[in-house]
């Protein structure tokens, strides 16, 4: 039954149909791995690769569809055996790796049999890790972090590399809120991760809303800036998030601290965005923000 399969009945599957598709693999059923092997001519490379994540795959599966995914799984490893051996060639791949953060779902949408490498980022985003290979970003899967040596304690972390590479990225006002953004730089979403030193207003009174329409664009007011701002701001990511090459999310959220909660914005034209009532102005917090910017700003 779908969900409920011995992960025996799996790992017997996967030892007798592996040799077949590829002949010279060695399932080890007690360890739970297969070791394979990639290369041409005088060079030969191997790896030996835990087999947990086509087991779970499978048991989510009816057992007519295991063959399909099984082979699939076995020759996406050994193609990022493949890419593991190519990426050494561009240098120390340790301190290439960075981080992006996309939408929650995006690595599940787009992934291919192999997982990506990835960190649950709260109820709206993840953050999936990249090799920077000359002027692209190739994702990393577990298979191949496992490979290159990244899971090692000593190797940096892309999530700390990512955020010294935009660690000079300053805020430009723009219509009464501010815009973080850096042309062609898919990194500048990570903003978000470094709101402590990027976005300290979000751990200030009310915090701020913010936007994400683009990997390269971060926009956010104070939380409590007041409703035609809010539209402003919900209008920009709208117009930003549209068309865009680099597309990340087209909502708006309310990020206090670590707390962060999707924004109603209504489909009208233009939209509005529907408050909570925590964030309607008041005499006294007008008051308060006014001269706390007030402060901020010497």
């Amino acid at each position: 039954m779908t969900g409920t399969t011995n992960d025996s009945t799996v790992l017997k599957a996967i030892a007798d149909l592996a040799p077949m598709w590829m002949p010279g693999c060695v399932v080890d059923t007690a360890e739970r791995t297969v070791e394979v092997g990639w290369g041409r001519g005088a060079l030969q490379m191997s790896a030996v690769v835990g087999l947990g994540e086509i087991i779970d795959r499978c048991r989510q599966l009816p057992q007519q569809l295991w063959a399909e995914q099984i082979e699939a799984w076995l020759r996406a490893v050994v193609a990022e055996g493949e890419l593991a051996t190519e990426e050494h060639r561009f240098g120390d791949v340790a301190v290439r790796q960075r981080a992006m953060l996309l939408q929650r779902g995006w690595s599940a949408r787009t992934s291919g049999p192999v997982a990506d490498a990835l960190i649950p980022f709260g109820d709206h985003f993840e953050v999936v890790v990249f090799i920077g290979t000359g002027a692209d970003y190739r994702r990393l899967t577990v298979v191949r972090r496992s490979m290159l040596g990244l899971g090692d304690p000593d190797v940096p972390s892309p999530v700390q590399l990512t955020l010294e590479h935009i660690s000079d990225l300053r805020p430009v006002e723009h219509d009464g809120f501010s815009v973080l953004s850096r042309d062609d730089d898919p990194l500048v979403s990570m903003a978000i991760v470094d709101r402590e030193k990027l976005l300290p207003q979000a751990s200030i009174g009310l915090g701020v809303l913010v936007g994400v329409p683009r990997l390269s664009s971060v926009a956010f007011c104070a939380a409590d800036a007041g409703q035609q701002i809010a539209d402003r701001l919900a209008q920009y990511v709208a117009d930003t998030y549209r068309d865009a090459p680099d597309q990340c999310s087209p909502d708006l959220y309310w990020l206090q601290g670590d707390r962060m909660v999707q924004v109603p914005v209504t489909l009208a034209k233009p939209p509005a965005v529907m408050l909570p009532a925590a964030l309607l102005p008041s005499p006294r917090r007008t008051w308060v923000r006014h001269l706390w910017q007030q402060l901020f700003r010497r």
